[in-house]
């Protein structure tokens, strides 16, 4: 029996994990209809030891038998699924495959018990920040040198998000959401020549020249930035009544979904039918279905027109939606 409890308006989990490395890349865990990574793992039973739990979990899900190598994080994970709070407590491990063999394993493994919707992958420690390995503090926990280490991973403190204008000290975190979005979103849309080669300090550069030009707004929790939007309230699209444009607006790749995009929108509108704007387009890639999803889950209706955007002498069609004040 698994140690899971409802403790209130809360879910108790008590969870055991393992980082196994080769090669430079760890080993994940992945739903393949989710869009995150977890390390491999589960719940700890009743009268199991945590170090039992990762041992079982293995055993039954890959086949494989490992060694513990040591002991790496104690994490308090505090989170929401689907409606639901969670607390949970997650002991960590170092591991390694048992058999010598194993230990050159670096291919892409399925469930040993015929679970088709779970596989494991291997993710490249030098791009793990671009994957979307939960809890959030894995990533520094597995690149980490020293252990034990506890960390505390509170999704739920504080949780209402600030919208407000960007700051000089925001440019270095807007730059890192662009970057990381661009790489993960756009990936298999745009060139991965273009994406491998953006180069952060040149875009921080161009930030600090015009950050405070125009309308950008950035969302921000917990002192962290979240996502931002440029917006422009002087447009004249074509001599139609088409009076204002969503210029950029992007979200930490890591927060999809949970409402940071729309609340930038919304700010945006509200603040655009102050000025007495009428109608706002925002441009997209033709190919970024889950934008475009977005764009008409929250209002926005196709434009007739279509255009080009360049980079790098390289054209991508986009598409427009509007939206009325």
């Amino acid at each position: 029996m698994d140690l899971t409890l409802d403790v209130e308006d809360y879910k108790l989990n008590i969870r055991a994990g393992g980082i196994l490395i080769h090669n430079n890349k760890v080993l994940t865990h992945k739903t393949t209809n989710k869009d995150h990574y977890c390390l491999p793992g589960g719940r700890v039973e009743i009268g199991e030891s945590s170090e039992q739990t990762i041992k079982r979990e293995i055993q039954e899900e890959l086949g494989k038998k490992i060694e513990i190598l040591g002991y790496a994080a104690t994490i308090e994970n505090f989170f929401e699924m689907e409606n639901k709070k969670y607390h949970e407590i997650y002991f960590l491990y170092r591991i390694e495959f048992a058999d010598e063999e194993d230990k050159k394993i670096n291919y892409t493994m399925h469930n040993s018990e015929g679970k088709e919707y779970l596989q494991y992958e291997w993710i490249d420690l030098d791009r793990i920040d671009e994957c979307n390995l939960l809890p959030k503090c894995l990533k520094d926990i597995v690149k980490s040198k020293k252990f034990p280490i506890h960390k505390i991973n509170d999704e739920l403190e504080n949780r209402e998000l600030l919208i407000r204008k960007v700051k000089y000290e925001d440019i270095e975190q807007i730059v890192d959401i662009n970057i990381k979005d661009w790489r993960k979103v756009y990936k298999g849309i745009i060139d991965d020549e273009i994406l491998d080669n953006l180069d952060r300090n040149k875009k921080i550069e161009k930030w600090k020249e015009h950050y405070n030009i125009g309308n950008v707004i950035v969302a921000e929790q917990n002192g962290k930035v979240l996502g931002y939007c440029r917006y422009d309230d002087n447009t004249n699209y074509n001599n139609t009544d088409i009076d204002s444009e969503i210029i950029a607006i992007y979200v930490d790749c890591d927060k999809l979904g949970k409402g940071v995009g729309r609340k930038l929108v919304e700010y945006v509108m509200a603040d655009l039918k102050n000025k007495n704007k009428n109608k706002m387009v925002i441009w997209c890639l033709e190919k970024n279905k889950n934008a475009r999803k977005f764009y008409e889950k929250i209002g926005g209706k196709l434009l007739n027109d279509k255009r080009f955007f360049e980079i790098e002498g390289k054209k991508y069609k986009e598409v427009g939606y509007i939206y009325e004040m």
